[in-house]
């Protein structure tokens, strides 16, 4: 035995980094309280950007799911394989569970998904307190509670990639009526005690923020706002960077009525439109100084699962397909990708969530070791949150998957 340790060479660190970075965070942080010299090796921020590489590479479908106050967090592989692709292999989409909130959290409003963290506002029962807005990561149950405001608005979640740094802006409808420059407010997660400071802006472009959650490119958090509300066609987009809190809007065609839904388009911020069951446009900023857009025009091939009514506008992935997701838990639930180069679709039937439910659907969910090392994060006793599955009413071994001509 002792001739056979001594011939066996060690493992070099590199392979050590390059065989960690493909576990899940979880497993990671268990690696990590292994030795000190794993601690250290998986605590560099090379290891960090490339888990997150990593991850990026396999990417996932969030799922909220809400009934009866009660919400709860699924998760399962996005496609990664292109939709003209006959030879793709079936998907595997028994979804993954990671927590659900009790029903002491009174009709928690969401205001975001974020680089892998969700900020919405609370009430609860036991606590017997007022409206606060929390900051979670839904897979793990970590949150962040922010302090509370006396005004009324809106709360959305923004990520600045360079410096690393997580804000929250609150748009104040409070005193809107007197014009003034400094009533919003931003505050910063994990700089020490976190406060909320004002910000100047042009007040007169924000009096109706539409949006509820917004969405966050490169550091930009952009959300739709109107100047005035009975006026559906006097619609902005609100370019806020997050990192020098500087505000500034674009013109963008709108056309209320329809789904309208911001999107991510590969870096680019996207405005997709869905009329009817076949129609679907998105227009592309493709230059923020100049406000130059390009439109395009897409017509939906015939199908028996999209349903305007029944269906929502989950995103854009990555790789530039645009996603539906069920309204529902009734019945079969589907997620249908759309092909935006190939024109086709593919509707995929999710097993495991749990049934009549409200789903809101997210793309692109990564794990970033960033967010979940972060200190201003706590563990979750608090939120009474239940990291135990609920027993479903159905499981099958594998989905089924339907092609569209």
């Amino acid at each position: 035995m002792s001739t056979i340790e001594e011939n066996l060479a060690p493992i070099p660190n590199d392979l050590i980094v390059q065989i960690l970075s493909r576990l899940p965070a979880e497993s990671v942080a268990r690696c990590r309280c292994l030795s000190k010299l794993w601690g250290s090796i998986l605590h560099r921020p090379y290891f960090t950007e490339l888990f997150l590489t990593r991850s990026w590479a396999r990417p996932r479908l969030l799922f909220a799911l809400k009934r009866e106050d009660a919400w709860s967090f699924y998760s399962l592989p996005q496609r990664q394989h292109d939709l003209h692709d006959k030879a793709s292999p079936p998907l595997v989409a028994y979804s993954d569970f990671h927590m659900k909130f009790p029903k002491d959290i009174i009709s928690p409003e969401y205001h975001g998904f974020t680089s892998g963290l969700i900020c919405f506002s609370r009430k609860s029962i036991t606590l017997k307190s007022q409206e606060e807005t929390v900051i979670c990561e839904p897979r793990t149950g970590q949150y962040a509670t922010v302090p509370k405001l006396l005004r009324y608005g809106k709360s959305f979640l923004g990520y600045d990639p360079i410096g690393k740094q997580f804000k929250v802006l609150f748009m104040d409808h409070t005193d809107c009526v007197t014009h003034c420059s400094d009533v919003h407010r931003v505050l910063t997660l994990g700089n020490g005690i976190m406060e909320w400071r004002k910000i100047k802006c042009s007040c007169s472009l924000f009096h109706h923020v539409m949006d509820d959650e917004g969405i966050c490119i490169n550091g930009i958090l952009y959300f739709s706002s109107k100047q005035r509300y009975y006026f559906p066609c006097d619609v902005k987009i609100v370019c806020f960077d997050v990192r020098s809190e500087k505000f500034k809007s674009i013109d963008v065609e709108w056309d209320s009525g329809w789904h309208v839904k911001l999107v991510n388009y590969k870096g680019k911020i996207g405005v997709v439109t869905w009329k009817g069951l076949y129609e679907l446009s998105i227009s592309v900023l493709e230059d923020v100084e100049k406000q130059e857009w390009s439109k395009y025009v897409y017509t939906l091939p015939e199908n028996n699962i999209l349903d305007s009514s029944k269906y929502s506008i989950a995103g854009v992935t990555a790789t530039g397909e645009i996603v539906f997701s069920g309204n529902f838990t009734r019945g079969p639930f589907y997620v249908v990708y759309f092909s935006l180069e190939s024109n086709t679709l593919q509707s995929v039937e999710i097993q495991g969530l749990e049934k009549d439910h409200r789903v809101c659907a997210y793309v692109d969910l990564v794990e970033d070791l960033n967010v979940n090392n972060a200190k201003y994060l706590k563990s979750s006793p608090r939120l009474n949150v239940i990291t135990v599955r609920p027993k479903p009413q159905e499981r099958n071994s594998a989905l089924s998957v339907k092609n569209k001509p």
